[in-house]
């Protein structure tokens, strides 16, 4: 492969990138190992190196300096810092740069103390030509970089707030009483009115809430509204609304979803007599109406049933019990004499403080009977008694009743799909949207600005709904009262000439960041929205005319490390390429030499951003180019820190490995490794066992 002889494009006559590399000698860490003198000299025959030194510790307050002058005289534009782990000191190497003129995105740090000195010490002749490679893989790769511009946005001070239950309310008007604008929707005609908890203590509060806000001067409501489309990036997202027979379309920085869940209603299929059978949430409407003046609770024989849902067996609804045990005390309080009986296969008394254990006790002070039943027996309504199994003494009991209350499963509201869809979130196997905790990426970051609280994530009571809402108000405040938003690494971009509009890229984006947008006279084209792209890399892998780029990882430098690995490999084994996510498979390297767990050296670490980016060219471009090998280190299934990558790169590799396959090549040149980011003994022995089975194949 040619790799490019210049990348400036802003001048007439461009010039090849003037390299200067900074071996570290790391006290005896790396020296004591490593030639760092021969490594020095070797570098210097490298393309594009006009500068090559040696440095005790050049993060040292003089190393920093001395860099600094360097850039200058020798009028530099790429610097290589060969040392140890790029997420110990590359920020501030960068930013060291960045104070000398220089961007960022044109300083690279190699790993040779961790990867290299520690993991080889035994042999130093093989550890100079690994780290030989490893500099020259760096020096390729800074050759080949385009600089990522920083990219800004503007923040809208306007928060959404999707539905109007407690905790929505509460959010709305914590964030109204900082000076920030807000909108409440509401699919009902009434604000407060969907809500669907059945506990009187959240409806008044609720009731109280919804007072509080339509008298606030900056909350506005829209009543029988809802969401039809959500554009743009986070901090200025557009919105269109379709309220009555209007369609509106409002910015807002911040979109907080706090639907509430309700109770799942009885199947049809299941025979009951309605006028004695009741659900939890029906019962609650007839205490309150007993409690009327003149009324009286009619039943005296009461048979409640939890968990009478079979999905219940799978997952609790957390506030049924509480909320069946404070019925249980309500309807012994309106009627003594009540035979209150509580069948039960498992009793959650949870929520915030000791509340809920207090009315547990009360309502056994009260004669409240509670009975547990089998899971695989459960009980059994007839005419007149509910039939339930002892499971202690094997005998039958019959329970006459007036009375039955089946406690039903809180499920999401109907538009939860098309909800998680129009704001790019995931759902939990019940269909709960779920706010994505991607862990920390340090630089590459940006939040959302879009929040799931209460109910709308999984049932809540209304003590958990208050402080989910005040944690949220204080994170949405924090996002919106930014100025502006600022990110300053790689983020995907679309050449509109080439692109053909397939979408395929829409369709793997993890955050929703590229969409098709119609262009007069030719086809839809993809447009990145880049204040929501994460960098993984997937879309660029996806695209069928490559017009997708991801700068420090696109189509230039992976196959130019590639080719400077292998140009510079020496004798002796298998020539194995590990590409390796730095989240996981990478830091497992470093882990490894941290932990002194040696390992063939013959194994050379290309740092990706994830393994969405594994392309299947890159690998092939290995493989033609003289890799015996190619190892994949990955994160483990549902920790990708890009969403989905890891499965991705999965369902690719397989695809390869056949095609391999079909075409003469063994599969067995090309590995997959789930690898955690602290395991650096699995690293180890995946790295050995696969060089070990390349030889016995016959490779190098």
């Amino acid at each position: 492969m040619t790799l490019p002889t210049s990348i400036e494009t802003h001048t007439s006559e461009p010039r090849s990138p003037r390299v200067g590399v900074f071996v570290c000698d790391c006290g005896k860490a790396i020296a004591g190992v490593v030639d760092a003198e021969a490594l020095r000299r070797e570098a210097t025959r490298l393309p594009g190196v006009v500068y090559a030194t040696r440095e005790d510790y050049p993060c040292s307050k003089g190393g920093l300096a001395r860099l600094q002058r360097a850039i200058a005289e020798h009028e530099l534009d790429r610097v290589l810092i060969a040392g140890c782990a790029p997420r110990l000191v590359e920020k501030l190497f960068q930013a060291t740069v960045q104070r000398a003129d220089l961007d960022p995105s044109y300083v690279n740090v190699v790993n040779i103390r961790e990867q290299v000195a520690m993991v080889h010490a035994e042999k130093p002749t093989a550890a100079l030509q690994k780290a030989i490679g490893t500099v020259a893989m760096g020096v390729a790769r800074l050759a080949a970089s385009t600089a990522a511009p920083a990219q800004n946005g503007r923040v809208v001070r306007t928060a959404l707030v999707i539905g109007s239950g407690l905790s929505g309310l509460t959010v709305a008007l914590a964030l109204a009483e900082g000076g920030i604008r807000v909108i409440v929707i509401e699919r009902s005609d009434n604000l407060g009115g969907g809500v669907t908890d059945v506990q009187a203590r959240t409806r008044e509060q609720t009731a109280a809430k919804a007072q509080a806000a339509l008298a606030h001067e900056l909350i506005e409501t829209l009543l029988n509204a809802h969401i039809l489309e959500v554009s743009g990036h986070p901090g200025d997202y557009e919105v269109k609304i379709e309220h009555g027979d209007q369609v509106l379309s409002l910015a807002c920085g911040a979109i907080i979803a706090s639907n509430s869940a309700q109770p799942k209603g009885l199947d049809i299929a299941r025979w009951f007599d309605r006028s004695r059978v009741r659900t939890q949430a029906e019962f609650e409407g007839e205490l309150d109406h007993a409690t009327e003046p003149g009324k009286n609770l009619g039943p005296k024989d009461i048979v409640m049933v939890f968990c009478a849902e079979g999905s219940q067996l799978e997952r609790c609804s957390r506030v049924c019990c509480n909320l069946g045990i404070h019925q249980a005390i309500r309807a012994k309080e309106l009627n003594p004499s009540a035979n209150v009986t509580i069948l039960f296969r498992e009793l959650y008394v949870g929520g915030i403080g000791e509340a809920y254990e207090a009315e547990l006790a009360r309502s056994r002070k009260l004669g409240v009977t509670f009975f547990r039943y089998r899971q695989d027996l459960p009980p059994v309504i007839g005419d007149q008694t509910v039939d339930v199994l002892d499971p202690l003494t094997g005998e039958p009991l019959r329970l006459p009743f007036d009375r039955v209350v089946l406690t039903m499963p809180l499920v999401p509201q109907a538009d939860s799909r098309a909800l998680a869809m129009l704001l790019g979130l995931p759902q939990d196997e019940a269909g709960f949207l779920a706010e994505p905790r991607l862990r920390l990426r340090p630089g590459r970051y940006v939040d959302a600005g879009i929040y799931v609280l209460g109910s709308a994530q999984q049932p809540a009571d209304s003590a958990e709904a208050l402080f989910q809402a005040y944690l949220t108000s204080a994170r949405a405040a924090r996002f919106i009262n930014q100025e502006r938003i600022t990110i300053e690494t790689p983020v995907a971009s679309i050449d509109p000439g080439l692109c053909t509009g397939c979408g395929n890229c829409a369709q793997v984006c993890p955050t929703l960041a590229i969409r098709l947008k119609k262009r007069d006279g030719v086809l839809s084209l993809s447009a990145v929205e880049v204040l929501r792209c994460l960098g993984c890399g997937n879309c660029v892998v996806v695209c069928p005319v490559k017009a997708i780029a991801l700068p420090g990882w696109d189509d230039l430098e992976t196959p130019a490390q590639i080719s400077a690995a292998l140009d510079t490999w020496g004798d002796g084994g298998p020539k194995v390429l590990a590409l390796a996510c730095e989240w996981s498979a990478y830091g497992a390297a470093d882990m490894a030499g941290v932990q002194r767990i040696p390992y063939p050296a013959n194994v050379r670490l290309i740092r990706m951003n994830c393994s969405a980016r594994f392309d299947s060219y890159h690998i092939l471009w290995a493989f033609l180019n003289g890799a015996d090998g190619v190892l994949l280190g990955a994160c483990p299934p549902g920790e990708c820190h890009y969403g989905l990558g890891n499965l991705y790169a999965r369902e690719r590799i397989e695809k390869l490995r056949a095609e391999l396959a079909a075409h003469g090549v063994n599969p067995c040149r090309l590995r997959l490794e789930f690898l955690t980011v602290d395991d650096g003994l699995k690293f180890a022995r995946a790295a050995a066992d696969f060089v070990t089975e390349l030889e016995k194949e016959g490779a190098g």
